[in-house]
């Protein structure tokens, strides 16, 4: 069975974490197989958006597989560890934008996985939190590092300190996830939002989250300096004549990631 599914749809690429009968758990293999996935969508143009979403009801990812943690020495456990940071980064460095579809449980490495997203869309019966802090460590993707920036420092150190789990209406009130959903709706729901998309230019959309993400944590001067850096040259695009020309024409612009 295949532990990573991808379909692409529309201009959507679908990838599904396909290992239900343990909860989506992130095994090693299909860490790798993610992290393969999501490089190899970056440089395709006939892709706008990347939507990861988990197989089965019960959740989206579980977190790293502790089976197979389990059998591992203290080096191997940290390569592990390693492998679902480079997936997060990936994320957060990819030129598409990334939209997590969260059904069910959404624990450790899942949550960090859905926090390295740059949107999250989360069913009804969602339920978030961090299992490791009972496990004698803390989540070692990435979380405690974005977690804070989108909760606050103290909101975050609670979640950690208690382990408490969060339903979806809590997680929406804390700007963790930006749409609830009925679960039924909530793939159809994710590609909505990815054609929502599709009218905004590719390149401008590659070099906004570049600027989000290098900028919202700077002082306002440096920050201001990545933003300019990366807007100035949009300016001799194709793309940037095209939508100009598209605007003056009152039609819709063919945008050619050019």
């Amino acid at each position: 069975m295949k532990v990573l599914l991808t379909e692409q749809m529309g201009t959507a690429l679908v990838l599904t974490l396909n290992r239900p009968e343990v909860m989506n758990a992130l095994s090693s293999e299909l860490a790798l197989q993610l992290l393969a996935a999501v490089k190899s969508a970056d440089g395709r143009r006939d892709l706008r958006t990347i939507v990861i979403t988990g197989a089965g009801e019960r959740a989206f990812c579980a977190g790293t597989d502790l089976k197979q943690r389990r059998e591992l020495n203290a080096e191997e456990k940290w390569a592990q560890s390693r492998t679902l940071w480079d997936v997060n980064q990936a994320i957060w460095n990819s030129p598409k934008a990334v939209i997590a579809a969260i059904g069910g449980w959404c624990l450790g490495g899942g949550f960090e996985l859905a926090l390295y997203c740059d949107l999250r869309i989360a069913a009804e019966d969602a339920r978030f939190g961090w299992p490791e802090m009972t496990l004698g460590a803390y989540p070692g993707g990435g979380g405690a590092v974005m977690l804070p920036r989108i909760v606050g420092r103290a909101k975050a150190k609670e979640l950690f300190f208690t382990a408490r789990r969060i339903d979806a209406a809590e997680a929406l009130s804390l700007g963790l996830v930006e749409r609830v959903v009925p679960r039924a709706q909530l793939l159809d729901s994710a590609l909505a939002f990815a054609r929502e998309i599709e009218s905004t230019s590719p390149l401008g959309l590659a070099a906004l989250k570049q600027a989000i993400n290098r900028g919202a944590d700077l002082p306002l001067a440096q920050a201001a300096e990545v933003d300019q850096s990366l807007r100035r040259p949009l300016e001799a695009t194709r793309d940037y004549e095209e939508g100009i020309r598209a605007h003056f024409e009152k039609r819709k612009p063919m945008f050619s990631g050019q």
